[in-house]
């Protein structure tokens, strides 16, 4: 600060100026240092360190026993809808006796692996079998096709497709061996042209008694008058089968044909697997305790040319029919032979 005699030296505009600039620069000097914003010293979380808990499961259980054909379509329609779900596929030969936690779904394949008894022990496990007679459902017990696998039934399908087919009804069946499968298949097959054209009476001859049982080969079909014959089982070739000749005539059976055999295919019928377990799948997912239904059945492999889209119609609502019981084929699908 100037003392007062000097300020009477200057002039009295610099005066008021140059007191103003000093008294700034004294208040800034004379301000306190502002007080420090204070941090907080709570620790950070901690990282969680827990195990996740494991993937759900899908288990099939197919024994060595089980139809090499069914047990293919269950593992694919199983392992499809557990791949969707981000969930785990397990096949195995025997129930687990381990580890049964985050087990999504079970389903068990024939013959009976114990899955009654084993499902009542383990009430917190989704179970379902599927072709396995007798089985009865239980609240975590859900079942498919009870009644057994009815081959039979694929026949009947392929039987009435045939007759509806055929001129004069000309149809027979080859079981190319004893087991209940093919009886029943052949079987189902006349059955199933029977329930369509009822006598089936040719008008010309040969005069066979149509549809024809066949058990023994070798056979010329258009020699012997047939028109459409189904094979059981199916072979590779006509020529495995003891048939003779390539014209005249079509084959019919279960699964897809061989190239050798695919120029005289008409049509061939299989149990529906993946969309019965597709049912299977959103009831119990989606919160039913447990459901029963039938195994369906679907025709694939169809000749475009030789069926038209209103005669495969007819055919499928006859399979509507039969899945839903309100056909019945007379055949014991456990023996093959009439009941």
């Amino acid at each position: 600060m100037l003392p007062a005699a000097t300020l009477h030296l200057i002039p009295r505009h610099l005066a008021a100026a140059l007191l103003t600039v000093m008294l700034s620069l004294s208040g800034c000097q004379l301000r306190p240092p502002p007080a420090a914003t204070p941090t907080s010293s709570a620790p950070s979380p901690a990282l969680a360190t827990g195990t996740p808990p494991p993937t759900p499961r899908v288990i099939l259980v197919a024994p060595a026993e089980t139809p090499a054909s069914l047990a293919q379509q269950a593992e694919a329609a199983l392992q499809s809808l557990a791949s969707t779900a981000q969930m785990e596929f397990v096949r195995q030969a025997a129930l687990p006796g381990g580890e049964l936690n985050a087990i999504a779904l079970l389903v068990a394949l024939p013959p009976d692996p114990g899955l009654l008894a084993w499902a009542q022990a383990h009430p917190e496990v989704t179970s379902a079998g599927l072709g396995i007679p007798g089985l009865q459902s239980t609240p975590n017990l859900s079942v498919i096709a009870p009644d057994g696998l009815r081959y039979d039934q694929l026949g009947f399908a392929l039987g009435y497709l045939a007759a509806l087919l055929t001129p004069e009804y000309r149809i027979g069946a080859l079981a190319r061996d004893a087991s209940p499968q093919s009886l029943s298949l052949a079987r189902g097959f006349v059955a199933g042209g029977t329930y369509y054209c009822g006598l089936c009476r040719p008008l010309h001859p040969p005069y066979l008694g149509y549809p024809e049982l066949l058990d023994s080969a070798p056979i010329d079909p258009a020699a012997a008058g047939i028109r459409a014959l189904l094979l059981a089982p199916v072979p590779t070739a006509p020529a495995e089968a003891g048939i003779g000749g390539t014209t005249g005539f079509v084959l019919m059976g279960m699964g897809e044909p061989s190239a050798q055999l695919a120029p005289l295919w008409l049509a061939s019928a299989d149990f529906d697997v993946a969309g019965t377990l597709a049912l299977l799948w959103e009831a119990t997912q989606t919160g039913a305790a447990s459901v029963s239904l039938p195994l369906g059945i679907r025709l694939h492999s169809v000749d475009p040319v030789r069926v038209s889209p209103g005669r495969l119609a007819l055919a499928e609502m006859l399979i509507a029919e039969l899945v839903a019981g309100r056909v019945d084929t007379g055949i014991d699908p456990a023996t093959g032979q009439p009941r």
